[in-house]
């Protein structure tokens, strides 16, 4: 008997052996699926956090793009204004031109009748020499009237003169000189 439970006793550490083998490698085993799997819950949690630094810097540019595209929008509203209000200015300008245009026009009219008119004056002024040398007796009245007429279109030349060195100043755009006090 005694060799029976040595041989059981043997039987006994081997199979004991065996499962501590079994176990050691079953235990190895886990710690590798364990260590796997700390090593991919630490991958995931870097990611996780790399995943919210980027949403952090994605919201911060984002406000930043909002913020210019705010900023855009009102300097687009203030350039459609002033374009609006040049658009108005060149218009005014336009009409203003156009109308001095004409009262240049009607100026130059003027000056042509007031040029046809001393033209034909001096022709009749020749003409009435023609007729003092004529007429010696009628050459006080007619000198009188003469020179009644010539003081008229001095005057009226004067004014023309005057007339135009305003139109002049006010079109160089200078501040016309204030009235004299008579």
């Amino acid at each position: 008997m005694k060799l029976f439970l040595q041989n059981l006793l043997i039987f006994f550490a081997l199979s004991l052996c065996a499962v501590i083998s079994f176990q050691w490698v079953r235990e190895t085993d886990l710690r590798r699926d364990v260590q796997k799997l700390t090593d991919t819950v630490h991958d995931k949690l870097e990611r996780i956090q790399a995943l919210e630094m980027e949403v952090k810097h994605d919201t911060a540019e984002i406000q930043r793009l909002d913020a210019l595209k705010t900023q855009l929008t009102q300097e687009i509203k203030t350039n459609k204004l002033e374009i609006a209000s040049l658009v108005l200015q060149t218009e005014k300008a336009t009409n203003e031109i156009e109308r001095l245009t004409l009262q240049v026009d009607t100026y130059k009219d003027a000056l042509k009748k007031a040029n046809d008119s001393i033209v034909k004056q001096n022709e009749d002024i020749k003409r009435q020499n023609e007729e003092m040398a004529k007429l010696v007796e009628d050459r006080n009245e007619v000198v009188v009237k003469f020179n009644k007429v010539a003081a008229d279109y001095n005057d009226l030349a004067k004014k023309w003169n005057q007339q135009q060195e305003e139109l002049m100043k006010a079109a160089t755009n200078t501040p016309p000189p204030p009235p004299s006090k008579k």
